[in-house]
């Protein structure tokens, strides 16, 4: 029963008895003032609330059966919103993979997609469009003009012929968008990863090299077998990664040694344009030596031909006259003797005197041997035969 909080003549029959003469409680003063709040009105007033919200909170009847209902609707409608929740989207660039209680159920490619929401399912896009970059050997600056900062743990590798090289570099990379499934669950930390196995390959490509090689011209080729390595590296781990690019930023001998390494460089680039000025000479001369060669060859082939020719004319040809000098001796002997004379002869001034005496002409003059009307000094030749000719006569 609730205490009643009256005034009396003598002293209060409330808990907190009379005070100075009147009655009083703890929310005012029982003589004429306010009635305290009844604590049980507030209870139940407080209870009927809590049945509306409840299942079987206390009611009974139809009353219960309403709350019921009520708490039903509210569930349904918060698991309809929980399941909406699902819908995600896939961007151009990225996979979504999809899991269900963590489990990889698949991949998805752009577009509007659903999965089961939080906690049952879950979604991890990851960006396969993006190219990233992992700087080893040196860190650049913020700006694209900062100069580079030098790490030497990473950049001093030791070559084949045990010098040291200066070697930064830089790897390009991406998720492969066949493989972001292995990118996702199988890298914990793909940067470090990475990393870890580009400067343990390049140390092992240097390793197999000479330093004036990779000074010089071999730079192209390291690059290349070190992205191969690195690629063999990642799929045999499952990775999920592609490298696009392995560059090489600077190559330089340890700064101790940096100028002797200069002197040698610029003897090699030298000695390398000696041997290029050599190679075009060559290649001018020799085609000329060749051409002149043929030239000889084919003479000497042609005057075989014609000397081989003419012995084979001549030959006939002697044959021809043996045959007839042996039909006729006598009159092979005159004609040939004949055609001697002619050719012999035939290109000569010449003075036919009779050895008996006697004018060619058959003149009667005994003695002379020549016509004295001949002028014979105007038909000599003059000059240095002039001699020849007087011998002769």
């Amino acid at each position: 029963m609730p205490w009643s909080n009256q005034s009396g003549g003598g002293g209060g029959n409330g808990p907190w008895g009379n005070r100075g003469g009147n009655g009083g409680g703890p929310w005012g003063n029982g003589g004429g003032g306010k009635t305290p709040p009844n604590l049980e009105d507030l209870l139940r007033r407080g209870q009927d609330r809590l049945r509306g919200v409840i299942p079987g909170g206390g009611g009974s009847g139809a009353g219960g059966g309403g709350g019921g209902r009520s708490v039903a609707v509210v569930g349904a409608i918060a698991v309809a919103v929980w399941l909406l929740t699902g819908f995600y989207t896939v961007a151009p660039n990225q996979v979504g993979i999809e899991t269900i209680f963590g489990r990889y159920v698949g991949s998805k490619g752009e577009g509007l997609r659903y999965n089961f929401p939080y906690p049952v399912g879950g979604v991890v896009k990851p960006n396969v469009g993006q190219v990233n970059s992992i700087q080893i050997g040196y860190r650049a600056g913020a700006g694209s003009q900062a100069r580079l900062r030098d790490v030497p743990d990473e950049s001093l590798m030791l070559t084949g012929d045990e010098n040291i090289v200066d070697l930064d570099f830089e790897v390009q990379w991406r998720v492969n968008p066949l493989k972001a499934a292995d990118f996702v669950f199988n890298l914990q930390n793909p940067e470090g990863t990475i990393k870890a196995i580009s400067e343990s390959a390049m140390r092992e490509v240097i390793g197999r090299r000479n330093i004036q090689a990779i000074l010089t011209n071999e730079q192209s080729s390291v690059a290349q077998e070190v992205k191969e390595t690195v690629q063999s590296s990642l799929d045999e781990y499952g990775a999920g990664v592609r490298i696009e690019v392995v560059q090489l930023v600077s190559v330089n001998p340890p700064p101790e040694v940096r100028p002797a390494f200069i002197d040698v460089n610029a003897a090699q680039q030298d000695a390398d344009t000696a041997q290029n000025e050599a190679k075009t000479y060559a290649s001018r001369e020799v085609p000329q030596a060749r051409g002149r060669a043929a030239q000889i060859v084919q003479a000497a082939e042609a005057y075989k031909t014609k000397a081989t020719a003419d012995a084979t004319g001549q030959a006939a040809r002697f044959d021809e006259v043996y045959q007839s000098y042996k039909a006729a001796p006598a009159v092979s002997r005159e004609r040939i003797f004949l055609e001697t004379m002619e050719k012999v002869l035939g290109s000569v001034n010449k003075v036919i005197i009779d050895q008996n005496g006697q004018a060619a002409s058959g003149g009667a003059g005994a003695g002379a041997g020549v016509l004295p009307v001949l002028p014979l000094a105007e038909f000599a030749p003059r000059g240095p035969n002039a001699a020849q000719t007087g011998a002769a006569r």
